[in-house]
């Protein structure tokens, strides 16, 4: 299982971060959060995940529910390849 999620200390619908969903068990979701992580994925409670099929849906997701993000923050944190395939250019 490999889908792109937001997540949040706050809520699901209050979006801080982009990442992938390595693997789900129950409740508990592991969360790799840069492309080259060196530590272990972070074991976060799915009540604060919102998953997605892409990282497009991710992107939307998280500029609809988080005000105070903006699309050169986003570019700037999420470290992941996949970072070159995306037209950021709608977004602006």
């Amino acid at each position: 299982m490999e889908k792109w999620c937001t997540y949040s200390h706050f809520s699901k619908y209050f979006p801080q971060n982009i990442g992938k969903l390595k693997q789900q068990i129950g409740n508990a979701g592991y969360i790799q959060y840069s492309e080259k992580q060196m530590y272990p994925f972070q074991c976060w409670d799915m009540g604060y995940v919102e998953i997605f099929d892409n990282l497009d849906q991710a992107i939307e997701f998280m500029l609809k529910h988080n005000s105070d993000e903006t699309v050169q923050n986003i570019i700037e944190t999420l470290d992941f390849e996949e970072i070159n395939n995306i037209n950021w250019g709608k977004y602006e």
